[in-house]
């Protein structure tokens, strides 16, 4: 259903602009109000009160699927019509949590809350879920993340004992399992190593031990621990060229940016707190927080009926010279519980779930609940390119080696590789694009030891991103996206 109240929106449009109010200390980030999408049975309060949580675009259908907590569903939202075009029951769900979308597989799979995680095949219109009942698991199943090199989701759990499992969906087994040091909650995929950045707020432990823990899919071991006493991350998400993380900490603690190349902690934005979930922007490399329990004052956005000031961050990286730099670029006011975020990076638009828009400090009823499609004017980090390439060298010792290069041949983009040095059955290509992490297939000669890769790509590659070669589920060479010599 569509939602076009014109008084709704010229309204809102005057909140996101509270930002420019005089005397403010944080800028307005720019983004525009284009419409609010209505969803069944959503209210602002009572026992239908708006209640959801994770959220995940695909990139091949420009569906962005969102965990509805109300209606035990799974929503799907067409980014292209900002239109709620269909409302999937999550079987004996307590509580719909994770959604997420493996864009080469095209499989959707979602945690209910409890030992359970189902996916369905989108290639299979119709046909009911695949269960996977996780081993060891007593309740809590939560947030999840995909790993592309392995085609694994991996799954963790909020229940002591806590869990990071691996699920491989090319396979359709549960394949490893992890006992983690603290209670869990996101976690992200870095196609620049291949690791697995999991956030622990050590709940049980007085957040003693908040912060970052490195796990490695192929070893199934943490590499490292990376603390941070001021931060108790919820939300993370990676610029994987600039190799940094935004950490979504709650309550009062403001923002944290991280170097992934150590831990180290490279800005705290204390003008943006109480986060929950983040979501990222690969085409604009744009990182923004659902920072609905926000405290901070700064923005000059109304605060709600708990008092909170709820508000997006919107944060960058880019600098020059390959030296990250980060950055503030501004907030945005949004509606009351503001904290489900996803993105559409073909037309850089923001989609934010919400219980209450525009908020009202003194009535928590009135207004309207639903997601909120904000249009994000930023320009594209890059500008489109006809040609790139990735010399692809070898990772520990083995012998795989080859370059990548791609092609604008009519209005798509073709990738192609041929590697040599290949010793296994098996083997696909990953590309950092404006889309996303994007997998190439590859036909693999034995006897020879050689692979063929080839396809095209939906998004443009990034230069400075990576393309990696995995064979048998392991990464074994890695090159960075540049743009060809001049001739």
């Amino acid at each position: 259903m569509r939602h076009s109240n014109s008084a709704w929106l010229a309204l809102g449009l005057l909140l996101l602009g509270a930002g420019l109010v005089s005397g403010q200390a944080v800028p307005n980030a720019g983004l525009q109000l284009a419409e609010i999408v209505q969803v069944d049975n959503w209210t602002t309060t009572g026992s239908n009160q708006a209640n959801y949580d994770l959220g995940a675009f695909n990139p091949v259908t420009r569906i962005l699927y969102v965990a509805d907590r109300v209606n035990h569903s799974v929503d799907g939202i067409d980014t292209r019509t900002n239109t709620l075009v269909g409302v999937m029951p999550i079987p004996r769900a307590p509580s719909t949590n994770g959604v997420l979308i493996a864009p080469d597989l095209q499989q959707l799979v979602v945690t209910d809350g409890k030992k359970s995680v189902f996916v369905w095949d989108l290639r299979l219109p119709g046909q009911g879920p695949t269960e996977y009942v996780l081993p060891n698991v007593t309740a809590g199943t939560d947030a999840l993340d995909y790993d592309p090199l392995n085609q694994t989701v991996y799954v963790i759990n909020g229940t002591a004992p806590y869990f990071i499992t691996g699920i491989s969906l090319a396979f359709g087994v549960v394949t490893t399992q992890l006992a983690l040091p603290g209670s869990p909650e996101l976690m992200r995929f870095n196609p620049a190593d291949g690791m697995i950045y999991q956030v622990i707020t050590d709940g049980d432990n007085q957040n003693k031990g908040a912060g970052v823990v490195v796990f490695d899919p192929v070893a199934n071991a943490l590499k490292a621990t990376y603390l941070t006493p001021n931060c108790v991350p919820h939300g993370i998400e990676i610029d994987s060229i600039s190799n940094v993380a935004l950490l979504g900490c709650g309550t009062n603690q403001g923002q944290v940016m991280m170097n992934l190349k150590d831990g180290s902690v490279m800005k705290t934005f204390t003008d943006v707190t109480g986060s929950d979930l983040l979501s990222w922007n690969p085409n604009t490399r744009r990182f923004y927080t659902g920072s609905g329990s926000n405290v901070a004052t700064t923005s000059a956005c109304p605060a709600d009926s708990t008092k909170a000031v709820p508000i997006v961050g919107v944060m960058d990286a880019i600098g020059s010279g390959g030296t990250p730099a980060p950055r503030l670029d501004g907030v945005v006011c949004v509606g009351r519980n503001g904290k489900t975020l996803g993105v559409d990076p073909y037309d850089n638009l923001l989609f934010v779930a919400i219980r209450q828009f525009p908020v009202d400090p003194a009535n928590a009823a009135s207004g309207q609940s639903g997601v909120m499609a904000l249009w994000d004017p930023a320009p594209a980090a890059q500008p489109p390119t006809a040609a790139t390439q990735a010399v692809l060298s070898s990772l520990g010792g083995g012998m795989a080696q080859g370059t990548a290069q791609t092609l604008l041949i009519g209005r798509r983009i073709h990738l192609g590789v041929a590697p040599t040095g290949i010793t296994g059955a098996s083997a696909l290509v990953v590309v950092t694009t404006s889309v996303g992490n994007e997998t190439i297939p590859c036909a693999v000669d034995n006897a020879n030891k050689k692979a063929v890769c080839s396809g095209t790509l939906l998004g443009d590659p990034m230069v400075g991103g990576s393309v990696t070669l995995a064979v048998d589920g392991a990464p074994v060479a890695r090159g960075r996206i540049t743009l060809p010599a001049a001739s």
